[in-house]
């Protein structure tokens, strides 16, 4: 009976911190379903960073004109290594404003420390949160 009590606590656990994850769907489009399921047992404090990135830690920012003039500005956005290549900043942005825009899709990931990117044509960033930051939200 003990045996049985703790595997049904167990896995109601285990559930519990696997619905903790709102963007799943955008991390599997992303990364896969066998990298997901994979992620799940060996770092699901990944997972936990993907999500909260992709909720709070990926920012486009307007400012004012001439601020950041300290940046290179960015003419091509690249894209992750799935999908290869870069898109144009007026691409990029029509992605941003997409209902279905997945950060991921970037070659963009939080660092320890906060990242900008300056866009070339267009008074915007890309502002990227710091992972402290981003996991304590």
């Amino acid at each position: 009976m003990k045996v049985l009590i703790t595997s049904v606590f167990v896995i109601c656990i285990s559930s519990f911190g696997f619905t903790q994850i709102k963007n799943e769907s955008k991390i599997i489009e992303s990364r896969g379903q066998a990298w997901y399921a994979q992620m799940q047992t060996e770092a699901p404090d990944l997972l936990n960073l993907f999500d909260k990135y992709l909720s709070y830690g990926f920012n486009i920012r307007n400012v004012s004109e001439g601020k950041y003039a300290e940046f290179e500005p960015m003419e091509f956005v690249p894209l992750n290594t799935k999908n290869g290549g870069v898109v144009t900043v007026a691409e990029f942005l029509a992605d941003v404003e997409s209902s279905d825009f997945n950060p991921l899709d970037y070659n963009f990931f939080p660092t320890m420390e906060a990242q900008v990117y300056k866009l070339k044509g267009v008074n915007k960033i890309i502002y990227i949160l710091p992972q402290d930051v981003i996991l304590a939200k």
